[in-house]
């Protein structure tokens, strides 16, 4: 549709008028802006108070996304959008390229993939892009916008990138399925992007707190600008989910409209200088330095070899550096009369080229990127060492240096609320596993399926067949939460054994209804599964899931805990959130679950080669 001539001032959209599928777009916001976008196959939705897109069946760009505007582009605006992605791993399948096995699958099961979506002449990786662009449909929003972007990934579970002026640029590796707050802020020049999600995410710290991300320092050429949410595609080797958006905020943050956030700014750091923000430059060890109030956790700055970016710094014998030479780059650690070099590669850039050079650091680990691509490894290099100094450095010849904290209060004009993270205060029932196997019987009770629950060493093992669930559960009085917590030894030592886990906890209301949250654990797969069943209905492509290769391994255990009030849940992994959703997210108009019974279960999906329960709590 035809964008308006006026521009609206701000923007507050909290979906509270439901709005049928395809009619969406030229709706009004509940500020009442006109809401812009596209919606080619008509996907898209306003139910119970969310904003929902459901798959493409043709993925690509310029098919499906909301958009508000224009925007005069000005300092201090800003556009923030709390949402849950349907899968962070989205992405395409090349056609006559093997899918890979399903999650959760069994040896001899039929491969199915009923969504052509997922084999696609072009690989389509990028799933997601949340920020500004220059018109309302951009047919590509990696070229036209400077927005936050998920990217699907070959082995962890998506990456949250940025989409500047000059290329994408590679931020955080292996982002679980969980809420996130997405902030975008015009600057003077260019962009600052934040996020915030759940406490205990890994990568970013709970909201309202939001973590400084990446500077683009260049501007659209465009004079007016949209807020744009963009989606090209949902599904994940089939698997598919709806994404749901809570909330949207376009408002002008005077206090973030020159160098926002920074602790120090300087474009032309020197000698007796004043810097533009944070003091004034003194010559101090192995170069220029300057001591902000705390320690950075994003630093951003333009370097031409030789030259050395230096933080962490306490004195002349403790700091890390980063080291631009002319044949190679190098991450170096001085402690003491001690030198470690962290990482290097070999650099070979052309003489008097500058480089950005940006460093994510939040005190220990350290994500480093040479031009927006990742240096030495796409996966951070963990250093705890020195990780609560101050002082910043520079050597040689370096320009347009930021220095962001490591975490920043989100301004509460632009709160859109907290993802809902609810624990259970009481404890119902914590048993020992390792009684004998009579006494055991008289909690657990076999609830569904063949399979026997069985002594083993250190607790309890459930024997059964692939291909059915199998459960063993208890009467629960709470219909309304339930928060259960367990310790789960998956078998084998390493991959290649043929060993797999699918153990997990259960939700039930009854035969027709319940809900497993379990692992997924074999020589190719490393997650944590959902699997719905809902007026006995249950799809193997509807079950929801995240990639955890860096928190479940054979032979080491591992605590599973999953909260869930009968409409959401949220699974851990000792004590990281990796999966939230909604119940109607994956069956739309599901009811809520009223759970009578909880207990221990096997999904079925693959043959349970002998995981064993060691541990059990179940609070309310």
């Amino acid at each position: 549709m035809r964008p308006p001539k006026t521009a609206p001032a701000e923007i507050l959209d909290r979906f509270t008028q439901e709005v049928l599928y395809g009619d969406v777009i030229g709706s009004a916001s509940d500020c009442g802006a006109v809401r812009l976008g596209i919606d080619v196959e008509a996907k898209i939705s306003v139910e119970d108070g969310v904003l929902r897109f459901a798959p493409l069946d043709t993925p690509g760009w310029g098919r499906q996304g909301i958009a508000y505007g224009p925007f005069a582009r000005r300092a201090g605006l800003a556009f923030g959008v709390l949402m849950l992605n349907g899968h962070n791993n989205s992405q395409t399948v090349p056609p006559g390229a093997l899918p890979p096995p399903l999650v959760g699958g069994q040896a001899g099961e039929t491969l199915r993939i009923p969504f052509k979506a997922h084999f696609f002449p072009q690989t389509l990786r990028e799933n997601l892009a949340v920020g500004w662009f220059d018109q309302p449909v951009p047919t590509n929003p990696l070229e036209s916008g400077q927005a936050l972007v998920m990217q699907g990934h070959p082995c962890q579970n998506g990456r949250l990138c940025a989409a500047k002026v000059r290329g994408l640029q590679h931020l955080l590796l292996g982002v679980q399925n969980n809420p996130i707050y997405l902030l975008s802020v015009l600057r003077e020049k260019g962009v600052a992007f934040y996020a915030g999600s759940l406490e205990g995410s890994r990568h970013l710290p709970a909201l309202p707190r939001l973590r400084p991300l990446t500077i683009d320092p260049y501007s659209l050429t465009a004079g007016d600008l949209y807020a744009g949410v963009h989606q090209s595609i949902l599904g994940e080797r089939g698997h598919r989910v709806d994404t749901r958006v809570y909330g949207v905020r376009v408002l002008h943050i005077p206090a973030w409209h020159a160098h926002g956030t920074a602790l120090l700014a300087d474009p032309q750091p020197q000698l007796g200088r004043k810097a533009a923000h944070g003091g004034v430059w003194q010559l101090h060890g192995p170069g220029l330095m300057l001591r902000p109030q705390e320690a950075g956790g994003l630093f951003h700055v333009r370097l031409t070899a030789p030259a050395s970016l230096i933080w962490r710094y306490r004195d002349p014998g403790h700091f890390l550096a980063l080291e631009l030479k002319n044949q190679e780059v190098r991450l170096r650690l001085q402690y003491g009369l001690q030198q470690y070099v962290l990482a290097a590669e070999p650099y070979r850039g052309e003489a008097q080229q500058p480089h950005w050079v940006q460093v994510l650091d939040d005190g220990k680990a350290l994500i480093v990127t040479l031009d927006g691509r990742p240096l030495f490894s796409e996966h951070p290099i963990y250093e705890h060492r020195l990780a609560d100094e101050v002082g910043v450095g520079l050597v040689g010849q370096a320009a347009d240096l930021e220095v962001h904290p490591r975490e920043v209060v989100l301004p509460p004009e632009l709160d859109l609320g907290q993802p809902w993270q609810a624990r259970g205060q009481t404890t119902v029932f914590a048993p020992y596993l390792n009684r004998a196997a009579e006494d055991l019987l008289i909690s657990w009770e076999p609830t569904l399926g063949r399979g026997n629950l069985m002594p083993a060493e250190g607790g309890v093992c459930i024997e059964a067949a692939g291909g059915e669930h199998s459960l063993y559960t208890m009467p629960w009085d709470s219909p309304n939460l339930a928060d259960l917590e367990v310790e789960i030894l998956p078998p084998g030592q390493a991959r290649g054994q043929n060993q797999q886990s699918r153990a997990g906890v259960c939700f039930w209301q009854d035969a027709r209804h319940h809900l497993l949250v379990t692992l997924c654990l074999d020589d190719n797969e490393s997650s944590v599964t959902a699997v719905l069943r809902f007026a006995g209905y249950e799809d193997p492509f509807d079950r929801v899931f995240s990639r955890v290769p860096d928190l479940l391994y054979h032979g080491v255990p591992v605590r599973l805990r999953v909260v869930c009030d009968g409409s959401r849940f949220q699974a851990y992994l000792d004590d990281e959130p990796v999966l939230y959703r909604a119940l109607n997210d994956i069956y739309p108009g599901a009811d809520r679950l009223h759970i009578r019974r909880v207990g221990l279960a096997l999904s079925g999906y693959g043959k349970d080669t002998g995981s064993i329960f060691r541990a059990w709590i179940a609070r309310k």
